[in-house]
């Protein structure tokens, strides 16, 4: 490269010098240094541009790395913590009890443990949905905090994940807030809690933009001479998000599980608790930009692991706006309604709510996607509720349908609910339903003990006692009679969730319903890059269906080949498209393409 003089003279000597328009010669000393000043304010320039541009890319929200939605592949699996092992023989299921269970756990394919509320709260039953004396201990009768960081790390040396059940909605009567809170209008805590003078001589009244307006009750206080809200019993008063104080502290307890370990947390009650509207004397709803807020906490925090919240909102899936952030891969939508509360069970039904979810909830956005579960603890068990015969052709949709499956624990051995007796009831709200109704709200039957064999109290407790009755079909209806038995529930259970873990369409497939009818829902999962689908078949009829694939799918295939059946005798065999059988109950996923 010439230096600057020999491009000056090169072309100078190339100037036009016959006449004509004036030439301006741009290298007189003048305009060099003009020229040296222009540059290097080009160059400084350039640097801050590209200085400016690292920063933007740095800040810039990015899709979120594959490895870090860990929970988009995931199956969960939710123990009722009381009901699932004791180890102490109190008959109450305990944290050391589940540790001593992991490997079983572990082995159902499922790569995320979800707990239910460890909260220490003595005084409203063995497993309240309230949170009472201290939010950051484990309630003694469930071990203690050294148990449940023995807990979560033995779950990470497995490669899996936890998820804690957060209940940040109420708390007891007996809680040392709610103490405080009452005594005065003006002490620190005064208005953590939803206080309202009375209207008209009687309780305050509310304007919810909602149903949930028949849920909201008052109940009176002499001391603070003004009445509480709360939803189910008056002994859970309901917590006010309005309080920046209050929010403050709730964002303390996530750091504090979010340093034990903990991966997830399901927040409870959500929708209840949040929204729009007000009381007639002005009390606002509180609106769900608190949640952003724990976003925010939660997304800020500086471990490394991976870490995101799950909001209950089965009743409105555009309720909630939060951040892209990869930290916190934001609220993710939670639904119990996969199945009717009760009959009748047909494919026209579960479609329907599928279809509801996959056309509202972005399956494109981080923060937006749908978990499916077939049941949970305030519901009747699958088996209960339409017949044994069902249970493995419903786990088999759940575990094949875009989003995240979870299962209720003893659904994978097609638990029945549990008889309870008005004298052992332990729910709450079920006791104030008196002897003659209290069947018809409690939750017990449902949080019947884990039944691990046919031995005295199913090896759930060496001791004398359960803390709710066990399933009566408890001697044939157990883990032991199943973990060997190809033909079971547990084996059926175990083939589809590790088929799942193993095929990349479950992940990142399309859906596209292909039958729906009051007896077969059939559907498939595709994507542009993959050369074969994968469709589901179920007859959820009470006989057997022989139905025509090809009729309602336009494919050149004439034959799918099975990658998993409830009948262990159709594995690895190829099906006529146009002739799919299947019996009551029955369930195949087939291998389209190639």
């Amino acid at each position: 490269m010439g230096t600057e003089e020999d491009y000056r003279n090169g072309e100078s000597n190339n100037r036009d010098n016959t006449g004509g328009d004036e030439k301006i010669d741009f290298y007189t000393p003048g305009l060099i240094l003009t020229r040296k000043i222009f540059l290097w304010a080009y160059a400084l320039g350039t640097i801050g541009v590209l200085i400016a541009a690292i920063a933007l890319i740095a800040t810039w929200p990015k899709r979120c790395p594959k490895e870090r939605t860990w929970y988009q592949g995931n199956v969960m699996y939710k123990v009722y913590v009381p009901s699932y092992k004791d180890s102490d023989g109190d008959g109450i299921g305990d944290l050391p009890g589940i540790l001593s269970k992991l490997d079983y756990i572990s082995s159902l394919n499922v790569k995320t443990l979800w707990l239910s509320s460890l909260y220490d709260a003595p005084t409203t039953g063995v497993m309240p949905n309230a949170m009472d004396s201290n939010f950051t201990a484990v309630d003694p009768k469930f071990g203690t905090t050294a148990d449940l960081s023995a807990l979560i790390r033995a779950v990470h040396v497995k490669k899996m994940k936890l998820m804690l059940d957060f209940i940040p909605t109420a708390t007891s009567n007996n809680n040392s807030w709610f103490i405080e809170s009452r005594a005065s209008r003006d002490n620190a805590k005064s208005n953590w809690y939803v206080w309202e003078n009375p209207f008209n001589g009687g309780p305050p009244q509310v304007n919810w933009s909602s149903t949930d307006n028949n849920n909201v009750h008052w109940q009176y206080d002499n001391t603070r001479q003004q009445y509480y809200m709360y939803y189910d019993i008056k002994e859970r008063p309901e917590l006010n998000f309005k309080s920046s104080s209050l929010r403050a502290e709730i964002k303390r307890i996530f750091s504090y599980y979010l340093k034990l370990g903990v991966d997830a947390f399901n927040i409870y009650g959500m929708e209840w608790h949040f929204g729009s509207g007000s009381t007639v004397n002005g009390n606002v709803r509180p609106s769900f930009s608190v949640l952003s807020e724990w976003n925010t906490q939660v997304a800020g925090y500086t471990d490394a692991k991976y870490t995101f919240l799950v909001g209950q909102v089965p009743n409105d899936v555009n309720a909630i706006t939060v951040s892209q952030s990869c930290k916190f891969n934001a609220l993710y939508l939670l639904t119990y309604s996969l199945l009717p509360n009760n009959g009748p069970l047909t494919g026209t039904g579960i479609a329907n709510v599928v279809s509801n979810w996959i056309t509202t909830v972005s399956m494109s956005s981080p923060n937006r996607y749908p978990h499916w579960m077939l049941r949970n603890e305030a519901k009747t068990r699958v088996a209960q509720s339409f017949g044994k015969q069902y249970v493995d052709a419903l786990n088999f949709i759940m575990m094949t349908l875009p989003g995240v499956p979870s299962t209720y624990y003893g659904e994978e051995i097609g638990m029945m609910d549990s008889t309870v007796s008005y004298a052992q009831t332990r729910d709450p709200l079920a006791k104030l339903y008196g002897p003659t109704n209290y069947d018809t709200v409690s939750q017990d039957k449902t949080r019947g003990p884990m039944l691990w064999n046919s031995t005295a109290n199913a090896d759930f407790t060496n001791g004398t006692t359960t803390w709710l009755p066990l399933a009566s079909d408890y001697a044939t209806i157990n883990v032991q009679n199943q973990v060997s038995n190809t033909a079971s529930n547990l084996d059926r259970y175990k083939n589809i969730t590790s088929l799942r873990s193993t095929e990349n369409l479950f992940k990142i497939g399309n859906y596209s319903r292909i039958v729906a009818t009051n007896e077969i829902f059939a559907f498939r999962r595709y994507s542009d890059s993959i050369t074969y689908s994968v469709m589901t078949i179920a007859n959820l009829a009470s006989s057997q269906q022989n139905v025509d694939i090809k009729r309602y799918y336009g494919t050149t295939a004439t034959t799918g080949s099975v990658l998993a059946a409830t009948k262990a005798s159709k594995y690895g065999s190829n099906i006529q498209l146009n002739s799919v059988q299947l019996d009551s109950g029955e369930a195949v996923v087939l291998k389209i393409g190639s």
